[in-house]
């Protein structure tokens, strides 16, 4: 037996154990033990073509075949499952003896690509042989499968990377949702149609490298290239990519809980004031129908809160506003009051502060001096928690929204609380837009976004 053939039998033997190993963390994890089948996904006689030619595709994203049928022969992760006395074992080795020879691998097995994961048609004991060595990039003979434009997620955010590509040629930066593309690229400094150089792909591609088993030592299962934009945008993008490992390894721990959760851009309606006629009505479940969660900042009826609910199916956080003793004898049903407290709703850490300055004896006002003793009081959460990403609020932040007039004026100790956390966002209401005509939605300070919610507005984190 020649050498080439008795290490064709130990790398058998050698695959065949990884692969009884990853079923087994697989089912154990509650997930697909085998490869993916792009029959389950779409029938690629239907779907429009687009022919690459060879291309060299990170192995990482070689994830399934084209039927059932080759799919049982293989674990998740392309090692082989079979016996090694059987046929497809024999077969197996003899791929590996032509990777072993002077010439190796030459025919580049044949991949549809779909919704930018690559899945065998023909070669897939070649990809089992070479991932088995630990080919970072396999050779393809890849054809492109281009699914019908839909208003989904998955497939708006693949027409988003095709057009990414165009720019990065990095198949290894994508991302879950659209807008994290827009993201990245402002994050970057880069514009939409700024041509990537050599540098640039192989920092990006090497920070990506550097992230993934720090992500799965702190047992942070978000998609890496999600989260480096979520750590861009807190250090930067040249201060994040030239951090050192030691550095790196800080950052991902210090901020797990914001990892951990945030899969993608979340979308959120804000409501405020007055029923939105567009929400309250027939066509509710398809305005909420990709909707992540609701905010309302105050002085809405408990039954249209409840109504939203319903239709969209996702919770809604609330805090009073200066007409809501009413919530107190009839609070909205399936929402949260977060009233004086904070809660963490999917890594995203959100504070209420209802009520407006007190110009009257009602429930929900408060002296300047009361508000800010509110906040001191809140400061262990705070801290507990490692600070806010979404303050909800009736009133104004003074300065940013507010009115002249007593009733309307905002609060001066939220400028303080923003100083000292640095909110992403500060929703509010209390402000009719339609008071005067110089009165704008969004304002800004220190970095925070502070947004008026009267009626709806549509927002992204």
């Amino acid at each position: 037996m020649s050498e080439r053939s008795i290490e064709s039998y130990e790398q058998y033997r050698y695959a065949y154990k990884l692969g009884k190993k990853s079923v087994s963390l697989m089912r154990h994890k509650g997930l697909d033990t085998h490869l993916a089948v792009l029959d389950d996904k779409v029938n690629a006689y239907e779907c429009s073509k687009e022919y690459l030619g060879e291309m060299n595709v990170p192995a990482r994203f070689i994830v399934g075949t084209m039927t059932r049928a080759r799919a049982v022969s293989f674990s998740a992760d392309f090692m082989p499952l079979l016996n090694e006395r059987s046929e497809f074992a024999a077969k197996w080795r003899n791929v590996c003896e032509y990777h072993l020879s002077d010439t190796g691998i030459t025919e580049a097995p044949k991949a549809y690509e779909y919704l930018g994961k690559f899945y065998i048609i023909e070669g897939n004991k070649r990809v089992s042989v070479l991932k088995s060595y630990g080919a970072v990039f396999i050779a393809l003979d890849v054809i492109r499968l281009l699914p019908e434009k839909k208003k989904k997620r998955e497939i708006e955010a693949y027409y988003e990377f095709l057009n990414f590509y165009e720019q990065s040629k990095l198949y290894s930066l994508q991302f879950s949702k659209k807008e994290y593309y827009y993201r990245f690229n402002k994050l970057a400094g880069f514009s939409r149609d700024h041509k990537w150089t050599r540098q640039e792909q192989i920092a990006v591609a090497g920070f990506l490298d550097r992230l993934e088993p720090l992500l799965q030592k702190y047992d942070i299962s978000t998609d890496r290239c999600d989260c480096m934009v979520d750590l861009m945008s807190i250090y930067g993008y040249d201060g994040l990519l030239s951090m050192k490992d030691k550095d790196l390894s800080k950052a991902v721990s210090e901020n797990k809980i914001r990892l951990s959760y945030n899969h993608g851009l979340y979308k959120i309606i804000c409501v405020s004031d007055i029923a939105d006629m567009g929400l309250y009505s027939d066509y509710a479940r398809i305005e909420l129908s990709d909707v992540d969660f609701l905010i309302s900042c105050g002085d809405l009826d408990p039954e249209y809160l409840e109504f939203l609910v319903t239709m969209s199916n996702k919770p809604l956080f609330y805090v009073h506003g200066n007409h809501d003793s009413r919530l107190d004898s009839k609070p909205p049903g399936g929402c949260t009051c977060v009233d004086d407290d904070l809660i963490i709703y999917q890594g995203i850490r959100i504070l209420g502060l209802g009520g407006s300055l007190r110009y009257s004896k009602s429930k929900y006002q408060y002296t300047e001096l009361e508000m800010a003793k509110r906040i001191r009081r809140l400061r262990r959460k705070i801290h507990k928690a490692g600070g806010i990403d979404i303050v909800i609020s009736h009133a104004a932040v003074r300065g940013h929204g507010d009115m002249d007039d007593y009733a309307h004026q905002g609060f001066e100790c939220f400028e303080k609380l923003i100083m000292d956390y640095h909110p992403k966002y500060w929703f509010f209401g209390h402000i009719h837009l339609n008071y005067s005509f110089n009165l704008s939605r969004e304002y800004e300070f220190k970095g925070c976004k502070i947004i008026n919610c009267y009626d709806k507005y549509e927002a992204t984190y």
